[in-house]
């Protein structure tokens, strides 16, 4: 049985003991989803920007928690491992904050009320990322092993339930940091 190295990958451990604190505060009712929400009239009309990473680290329902922190556990410890635990932060950051800022203000029209919540954006932003890496050290064959996740992903952003938008402006802002570390850093194969 494989142990649990906490020193290891303290950013995605970290990262994912947040989210289980602030969800478990929601459902034992001391914290409230209207409290840590993202949408365009509380974030960007309102000035509330603080919602934009409140959001992030929020899931109000078991099933939303377990798939975002179990794709969390396997693509931010590979990416923590490969960019190392300060760069990946702030990969982390960025995507969280100009992906979420993007997602309100594009539902500025469809949407300006709704609030938006979970770390899938983020984790789109880090598919992203290691997509563009993967695609860069071994071309089309890197992204082989994707094509399920890709998919789950395409059909996922059908259900009203789920923000496609924080999904693609998350991923795009992914891509964006992707191809800013390749061009700054040289992978190799791992």
């Amino acid at each position: 049985m494989q142990t649990i190295n906490l020193a290891e990958y303290p950013i995605t451990y970290g990262i994912i003991a947040i989210n289980i604190v602030i969800f478990i505060l929601i459902n034992i009712k001391k914290l409230n989803i209207s409290w840590l929400g993202s949408s365009y009239i509380k974030s960007i009309q309102e000035k509330q920007y603080y919602r934009i990473v409140t959001a992030a680290f929020t899931q109000k329902e078991f099933l939303h928690l377990a798939c975002n922190m179990y794709s969390l556990y396997n693509i931010g410890r590979v990416l923590e491992h490969m960019l190392g635990a300060w760069r990946y932060a702030l990969c982390y950051a960025v995507i969280m904050l100009f992906g979420g800022f993007l997602s309100a203000r594009i539902h500025k029209k469809s949407a300006p009320f709704t609030l938006c919540i979970g770390a899938s954006g983020v984790i789109c932003g880090l598919l992203g990322i290691y997509m563009v890496i993967a695609f860069s050290v071994r071309g089309f064959a890197g992204l082989k092993s994707m094509i399920p996740t890709i998919v789950l992903l395409a059909l996922m952003t059908t259900s009203k339930k789920i923000d496609s938008i924080g999904h693609f402006t998350g991923l795009v802002i992914g891509i964006i940091c992707g191809i800013i570390l390749i061009n700054v850093y040289s992978f190799g194969i791992y």
